[in-house]
């Protein structure tokens, strides 16, 4: 019951925060916002570096959205990646889109983790190219790839931000939370915070498996939409775990996966 009465709350504040997005995407694309970039937390590294001189001051632009960016990062450091797992719209329509498939069809489930972690190093590169772009002062070549700006575009959307969305639907029906996994730079981001974490040793939340109780069954690892191999130890120390706590709900045994805040001496 506990483990059904979490993925309920997990669904509906998924579902709460999409709604949140679809309505924003309407007021943007009925003229009612004025940017994309006002909502979105990956604004910190898009405009954080960006300038506007006006009357000899220097103003940061999207302020609101910089320091939301900023303050997911600082949480993340002690939490994990939960806002991919309960709050983040594009991670939620891909668990959706991925849901729609029939098992049967459901190709490249299983990355084999060899292959998953040489993938998953594509999303820095994404990152540093947008920091490149940012800082040469022509970060809109990367904004036209931006989902999240070409949704807010419709309908004069920008060719390459529809192969993107063209790449991600298609990459969703094939695999689990493919832009999460390979490709989402704020993802990337996330992770160097919590490498931060792990370097000042902060105490911060993580998954841990109980070895007592554990009967390899490797439902966690099936199941995982982040596709992490759950039985490399007792906690799970690898950055792309969302705390989405499935791996919990797909457990037969009770409590044998739980969340556990730790020492330093835990996931060194």
């Amino acid at each position: 019951m506990l483990k059904n009465n979490s993925q309920r709350i997990r669904l509906a504040l998924q579902t709460v925060f999409l709604l949140l997005a679809v309505y924003l995407f309407a007021g943007l694309i009925a003229g009612k916002f004025h940017s994309a970039h006002a909502f979105c937390p990956y604004a910190s590294v898009c405009f954080g570096a960006l300038k506007l001189r006006m009357a000899g001051h220097m103003v940061f632009l999207f302020t609101t959205a910089i320091v939301t960016g900023l303050l997911i990062g600082i949480v993340t450091m002690f939490i994990g990646r939960k806002f991919c797992g309960y709050i983040c719209p594009v991670g939620t329509l891909q668990e959706y889109l991925f849901k729609l498939r029939s098992k049967r069809y459901r190709l490249l489930k299983r990355v084999p983790f060899f292959y998953e972690r040489k993938f998953r190093v594509a999303k820095y590169f994404v990152l540093a190219i947008t920091f490149v772009l940012v800082l040469l002062g022509i970060s809109p070549l990367f904004m036209n790839f931006c989902p999240v700006l070409t949704l807010s575009r419709l309908p004069n959307i920008v060719i390459p931000g529809l192969i993107l969305w063209i790449v991600i639907i298609a990459g969703g029906l094939l695999t689990d939370r493919f832009w999460c996994r390979f490709l989402c730079p704020y993802a990337a981001l996330l992770n160097l915070f919590q490498k931060l974490s792990r370097l000042f040793g902060f105490k911060r939340l993580l998954i841990k498996r109980n070895l007592e109780k554990c009967i390899d069954c490797c439902n966690c690892i099936r199941n995982c939409p982040m596709n992490i191999d759950l039985q490399q130890g007792e906690y799970i120390k690898d950055d792309d775990c969302i705390h989405c706590l499935i791996c919990a709900a797909a457990c037969p045994k009770e409590n044998t996966i739980n969340e556990e805040n730790t020492s330093r001496d835990c996931y060194e």
